[in-house]
């Protein structure tokens, strides 16, 4: 009885929020997603001279580090790099490296886990933050409650989705915001309703 009632709550969830956004236009698939490199995952993304908020900045299956997104990131132009990671031996690597490659530019690697909209908002305003790489699992929906004024700063954004619903409410979050989503890229692996969706101030 329990999965029944489970399975018809999901059913009109998912009903009412495929009428909620029946409006919206859905972006064509631009590119193709073949590996965890930066180089390939983040390339759409616009960081030269920005500040960048790179959220999940660790090694997810990445083996040279110069291809992990806080390297890739600055190597592109990226003013400075602030970086989110759970893992305290990626954010020790890559804060070694910095010193070593990018010693004083300012970046900084904290390790963080971001719960809710102010976790978000508080490094957004203290950095000055100007771009955001976002791919933390599932915690991308905290910034659906954030409005336009709140972001006015950030000129390009590039975000990770997992599922179909994700995917809806980051488009109506960036049409809200004032960005224009410039490229759509899905995975050639993983499930099929997994991809990047990244945006430009228009």
């Amino acid at each position: 009885m329990k999965r029944i009632i489970e399975r018809e709550l999901a059913f009109v969830y998912n009903y009412y929020n495929q009428r909620k956004f029946r409006k919206l236009k859905l972006p064509n698939v631009s590119e193709l997603i073949t590996s965890e490199d930066a180089s390939i995952h983040w390339k759409n993304l616009d960081v030269s001279g920005k500040v960048v908020l790179d959220l999940g900045c660790g090694f997810w299956e990445i083996n040279n580090i110069r291809e992990s997104s806080p390297v890739y990131f600055k190597n592109k132009g990226a003013k400075k790099i602030i970086g989110i990671d759970l893992n305290e031996n990626d954010i020790k690597v890559i804060k070694d490296y910095f010193g070593e490659h990018f010693k004083d530019d300012g970046s900084e690697f904290l390790i963080k886990k971001i719960t809710n909209t102010n976790d978000l908002l508080e490094l957004i305003t203290k950095y000055q933050v100007e771009s955001i790489k976002c791919d933390i699992e599932g915690f991308e929906k905290i910034m659906f409650n954030i409005d336009k004024e709140q972001v006015k700063n950030i000129a390009s954004i590039s975000v990770e989705y997992h599922d179909h619903n994700l995917f809806l409410n980051l488009i109506n979050t960036f049409n809200n915001w004032g960005l224009k989503i410039v490229n759509h890229s899905i995975f050639t692996y993983g499930g099929p309703d997994m991809g990047v969706l990244t945006a430009n101030r228009i």
